[in-house]
């Protein structure tokens, strides 16, 4: 008897945490999807679907150690940023890791790499490589970025 409560809390405990991962699938699904709308938007050079990922009250912390606060500021710093030093870049995002927090926050462990920039005399400089941070929050049915940040590791000692 004592052997068939075990079985069946077990079961109960493998269904729970079958539970958790069918419920995570739909919407990590849904902010993969937001991330490439992000990449599309970026790569087209259009400030405003970029910023359209954000929160209202998002954030963004660029690799070069500015942030953008609230969706207006995003888009008139992206705006300006791809009109000038960003001009004619390409970014990919691999979201490597997406966890639920809650039915409504979950957290996007990312890379990125940032090809086409150049420096000021416009000779091509070197693809940029980096690492972010995300977290979303359901608002209705979207999922939107509150807060991200990003970061360049520094090159590993001795090269």
């Amino acid at each position: 008897m004592q052997r068939l409560h075990r079985v069946a809390a077990l079961a109960a405990l493998g269904m729970g945490v079958l539970g958790l991962a069918l419920a995570q699938e739909p919407e990590e699904t849904a902010i993969r999807a937001r991330v490439k709308e992000y990449v599309a938007a970026y790569n087209r050079g259009d400030a405003k679907g970029v910023a359209a990922i954000y929160a209202e009250d998002g954030t963004h912390t660029y690799a070069a150690g500015f942030t953008h606060r609230g969706r207006l500021e995003i888009e008139k710093g992206l705006r300006d940023s791809l009109a000038g030093p960003l001009k004619g870049t390409q970014i990919a995002i691999t979201p490597e890791r997406i966890r639920l927090l809650g039915e409504a926050v979950a957290v996007e462990e990312a890379t990125f790499l940032l090809s086409g920039l150049k420096t000021a005399a416009g000779v091509q400089a070197g693809d940029v490589k980096g690492l972010c941070l995300g977290v979303y929050q359901k608002q209705g049915q979207r999922w939107f970025a509150a807060a991200v940040q990003c970061f360049v590791p520094p090159p590993p000692p001795g090269t």
